[in-house]
């Protein structure tokens, strides 16, 4: 693999390229080590497709996540904007919950869609949303020309019948006409009766989506609920003596195989820019790589599988080491796009392909991440990571008559300093897995992290200052 000091860009920025058509394809919940070029740690599954979009393309080992659980990663993901600047840091209820909150990213905030329609990009979403149940959240209202996948909660199956059956490893029979389905399961906001694994079904549609449009530009975000819990799967993907785990893994390389060979049948594979990454840490029992796992601001819940292949645009068989996060891709979409942001807000990427052509002076200087219990910066190799104290934390909200129930905003008052633990420092250049907490052999530099955090934070609104 060539270390990527300055990536060769064919011609694009000459202006010889059209602009390309771009997929997204984000995992869910999947552990780094998950694939085959991250090692197959803990796993039997095989992932030859998405290991392809890594060796045909540029690997980006320091890559992110914008947080450590779904809808914010998403809601960053999309906007291209730490989800601290419009209040969606935590994870919502149930759909009737998130409907009665009001659970939802901004109507105000502009995604990634709503940028490349400007461009002359049709756009499509297929598979998980996450991010608001009412019909002013949904991707339809944000952009999507095309929208198929879960208005609300997700699983595998539409129907507690073939559930139950693949749970057995079962052959799945016909649905009765009369079993009402467990999932709410949309096209373009009308409700539809899916029998099946449903990532089977998602593919299918993407592939034909993507023959359907293939004069583009097209920009696709294809989400599916994989490799998310519960595993249950057909048994056609388990591996031999491999977990129901397995299976789901290898469900998602399917899905993406389909993806890609859809491409090649359109005869667009080479001006089409194909991303993977994942929104977060796996499960705990299957983090080995890094330590922790989703819901955590250690590695293993916020550095996650990225890549891009771009055949007429990039190098294949390039890594870039510099650190890049999800938040990075709106710009880099919306620089492919030829479209300008806006400029009435901050935007917190930028343009990843801008930054591999000229590393020395695009770096990344810095990431932060928050929500109630954690914050976290990474800076160069240095890693800040300050939990709170959960005892204190709840005494508080005790004291102010607050029950904690998912969806809920944080309040102001929850982030005080005294509310958390000592901060713990690591360099990440030669302790990967945060095993040797530096914050007392090396204070000025733990100092130093924790102003560069508060720095940041002073940039972030005061929700529920008043309690």
């Amino acid at each position: 693999m060539k270390q990527l000091i300055s990536l060769v860009f064919i011609s694009f920025f000459a202006g010889a390229v059209d602009r390309p058509n771009i997929i997204l394809i984000f995992a869910d919940d999947m552990h780094y080590g998950a694939l085959g070029v991250t090692g197959s740690v803990m796993t039997k599954a095989k992932t030859p497709a998405i290991d392809s979009i890594f060796s045909e393309g540029v690997h980006f080992p320091n890559g992110y996540a914008s947080h450590a659980t779904c809808a914010p990663s998403r809601a960053g993901l999309l906007t291209g904007r730490y989800q601290a600047r419009f209040d969606l840091e935590t994870l919502p209820g149930g759909t009737e919950s998130r409907k009665k909150v009001g659970y939802g990213v901004k109507t105000s905030e502009i995604m990634i869609p709503a940028l490349m329609k400007k461009g002359g990009y049709k756009t499509c979403a297929i598979g998980k949303w996450h991010l608001g149940s009412s019909e002013e959240f949904q991707p339809n209202a944000r952009g999507f020309d095309h929208w198929f996948g879960y208005r609300g909660s997700c699983g595998f199956y539409q129907f507690k019948s073939q559930v139950q059956a693949a749970k057995k490893g079962k052959e799945l029979t016909p649905v009765s006409a009369d079993e009402k389905p467990i999932l709410d399961v949309v096209r373009n906001g009308e409700p539809v009766r899916v029998e099946g694994y449903l990532t089977d079904h998602f593919a299918n549609e993407a592939a034909h989506w993507i023959k359907a449009n293939k004069d583009g530009p097209f920009f696709m975000y294809f989400a599916p609920y994989n490799v998310h819990a519960p595993d249950t799967v057909p048994n056609k993907y388990i591996p031999k003596d491999g977990t129901a785990h397995d299976g789901v893994i290898a469900a998602l390389d399917a899905s993406v195989q389909m993806i890609l060979d859809a491409l090649d049948e359109a005869r667009i594979s080479d001006n089409t820019l194909v991303v993977f990454s994942n929104d977060n840490g796996g499960k705990k029992d299957y983090n080995r790589t890094f330590k922790g796992n989703k819901a955590t601001f250690y590695e293993g819940g916020i550095r996650v599988p990225f890549a891009m292949r771009w055949p007429k645009g990039i190098e294949a068989d390039a890594k870039y080491d510099g650190v890049v996060s999800t938040l990075d891709l709106l710009p880099t979409f919306a620089a492919l796009a030829k479209v300008e942001l806006p400029n009435d807000r901050v935007y917190d990427g930028q343009d990843i392909l801008s930054v591999i052509a000229n590393p020395a002076k695009n770096q990344r200087e810095a990431h932060f991440w928050r929500n109630g219990s954690w914050r976290s910066a990474r800076v160069g190799d240095w890693k800040l990571v300050w939990q709170s104290d959960k005892k204190k934390q709840k005494a508080l909200l005790n004291k102010l008559g607050i029950k904690h129930v998912k969806g809920r905003g944080v309040t102001y008052a929850e982030r005080a300093d005294e509310l958390f633990l000592e901060p713990e420092l690591y360099n990440l250049a030669n302790d990967s897995k945060e095993e040797r907490n530096l914050a007392q052999s090396n204070p000025e530099k733990l100092q130093e992290m924790v102003k560069l955090y508060k720095e940041w934070e002073a940039t972030i609104p005061k929700w529920r200052e008043s309690n």
